[in-house]
């Protein structure tokens, strides 16, 4: 069955339930509704409504689960402590437990992990500024900003996902005019904070 009334809140669903106390319809639908909130106030409301449908007095708001009609109710199963309270303590019994000596643990050497080195590290060749400028397709007056949108969108195009389709050789050079566009915007950027 579709839910009308998910949107309202439980006041809007209060203020029905005052004006249409005896529309059967109405109940039906602030039944239905109610049976999927499980808030105080739904729940309350959801007793009121049953009671004003099937005569009777409403249950205490203080239940935990709205009765059904015509059903059993199981008893419900024990909650679990919430999230912030302590769970309960262990008895403490008049005898303390007697420790018991562990055994020694054998001296066991944990073998030697051989020592991961470290690829040797491309040094980033000097690009000349005037050579960077070029292969940022931009000018010495450009703003930063500008500077590294364009470099942002010129390594875009060595992206995996672009090289797919690429022969092998077309995709080399794609990568590298990547690595010259990358070592071009670290030599204006070591421009840029050694001449700041």
């Amino acid at each position: 069955m579709a839910r009308p009334l998910m949107q309202h809140g439980v006041g809007q669903l209060e203020e029905m339930f005052a004006k249409a106390k005896s529309d059967p319809k109405v109940l039906k639908q602030l039944e239905h509704e109610l049976q999927y909130r499980q808030v105080p106030r739904a729940v309350a409301l959801l007793a009121e409504v049953q009671a004003a449908m099937y005569g009777g007095t409403p249950a205490a708001p203080s239940a935990a689960a709205p009765a059904q009609p015509f059903a059993t109710v199981s008893a419900l199963p024990p909650q679990q402590p919430s999230l912030w309270e302590r769970p309960p303590a262990a008895p403490v019994s008049a005898v303390p437990p007697v420790a018991q000596p562990r055994p020694a643990a054998p001296a066991v050497r944990p073998p030697e992990v051989p020592a991961v080195e470290k690829p040797p590290s491309r040094p980033v060749p000097v690009m000349p500024l005037e050579e960077a400028y070029k292969a940022l397709k931009t000018t010495p007056g450009a703003t930063w900003e500008s500077i590294e949108q364009t470099r942002r969108m010129l390594v875009q195009q060595s992206h995996p996902s672009r090289l797919k389709s690429l022969g092998a050789e077309r995709r080399a050079q794609v990568l590298l005019e990547a690595r010259r566009v990358n070592a071009a915007y670290a030599a204006l950027a070591r421009q840029r904070t050694d001449g700041a």
